[in-house]
């Protein structure tokens, strides 16, 4: 009869057990750190180790965290992202939890109209690929009615729109730039005030920024639904849809077809009539690239762009006459015609062959019509 007895361990096995079990110490303590944000700790982006801090905000203040076509649980999951289904279509279900985004390392004020900061992505999964993991703001109070601030990659030079008519700040601007813009550290986040009254106009804290190699996006809460511009489409009115209506920007040669299609031109600059004061505000981003704007209940407003530097121009005044001047200083005014440039002009969107614009050349050169 065999003897029951108890089992032996071979040297082999109890190697093993503890290598087991020291993984599951360091793996445990790495998921640790790695959710509290130790600083020095390189994560993993995946969310086994990802846990998302999801707000409690209001449905209109959702940033969309899937904008591009197929969100699901598992999907916006995988990117760090906030998942809460809902019976109304518009309404992000795949939202931006508080701890994506970036986070300031150092802030310098060389002077009392400039401020330059440096900045370290959070670890977190990522939305497309390819993220930055270092950036630079700069920003300058330009005029007593003019904030210019850029971001863009601290390590490799990405491209920027050149431009003869904008000119870097004055050697003496008439107000400090600590009475119009804050910024946030944690996470990263910009909040430009009206320094006559310091009502919050411009506020990106509500959403994190995300900043890769081709997908960039920045999100801030304005002050009223009263938007006007962005363009270039067919615009049915001139006051702005915030209902989640997203406009694209990107100049294709498009007839003018009465719906949400980009045209000729490429335009990202609105501005905002603030409240029935008459007080103004505009948002102009320095960005040729193919970007999409979303204004949403919020109000706010979203820009996506797939290239390039974020490079902001916000100007105020307290009429919005005021604001397109200030705009003009900035962007240079337009060429008035000749006179005699005004006459009969003949264009079509398809002459067909050379023959046919033949035909019309000497039409109209039968009437004596100039051409």
């Amino acid at each position: 009869r065999a003897k029951m007895g108890k089992k032996q361990w071979s040297s082999l096995e109890i190697i093993l057990v503890v290598l087991f079990l020291l993984m599951t110490i360091v793996a445990i303590t790495m998921i640790v750190l790695c959710v509290t944000g130790e600083p020095g700790v390189i994560c993993d982006d995946s969310t086994d180790v990802f846990v998302p801090q999801c707000p409690t905000i209001s449905l209109a203040e959702r940033v969309d965290c899937y904008p591009d076509a197929g969100a699901s649980m598992l999907g916006c999951e995988q990117r760090g992202c906030c998942w809460a289904p809902l019976d109304e279509r518009n309404v992000p279900w795949c939202f931006f939890p508080t701890n994506h985004g970036y986070t300031v390392h150092s802030v310098q004020s060389p002077n009392s109209y400039e401020l330059h900061a440096e900045m370290k992505r959070m670890a977190s999964p990522s939305l497309f690929g390819a993220d930055i993991q270092e950036l630079t703001l700069h920003a300058e109070m330009q005029t007593s009615n003019r904030l210019h601030f850029k971001i863009y990659d601290s390590k490799s030079k990405r491209f920027e729109v050149p431009h003869e008519h904008i000119q870097t700040v004055k050697s003496n601007p008439t107000s400090p730039i600590g009475d119009t813009l804050e910024i946030t550290n944690n996470p990263f986040g910009l909040t430009v005030r009206r320094k006559e009254n310091k009502k919050v106009l411009f506020d990106t804290t509500m959403a994190p920024l995300v900043f890769a190699d081709q997908y960039i996006q920045l999100s801030a809460r304005l002050p009223s639904h009263n938007i006007y511009g962005l363009g270039e489409h067919v615009h049915q009115r001139y006051l702005h849809d915030t209902n989640w209506r997203t406009w694209p920007i990107f100049t294709r040669d498009a007839f003018p077809n009465g719906g949400t299609h980009n045209l000729y031109g490429h335009y990202p600059f609105f501005l905002c009539l603030e409240d029935e004061s008459g007080k103004s505000f505009g948002v102009f981003l320095l960005n040729s690239n193919a970007m999409e704007v979303t204004l949403q209940p919020a109000p706010a407003v979203t820009y996506r762009t797939i290239g390039g530097i974020l490079d902001f121009y916000i100007v105020f005044g307290d009429t919005p006459e005021l604001v397109v001047q200030e705009f003009l200083e900035l962007i240079g005014r337009p060429v008035i015609p000749t006179y005699w440039s005004l006459g009969f002009q003949l264009s079509r969107w398809n002459y067909g062959s050379l023959t046919e614009v033949k035909a019309t050349v000497e039409r109209n050169r039968a009437v004596d019509l100039p051409y």
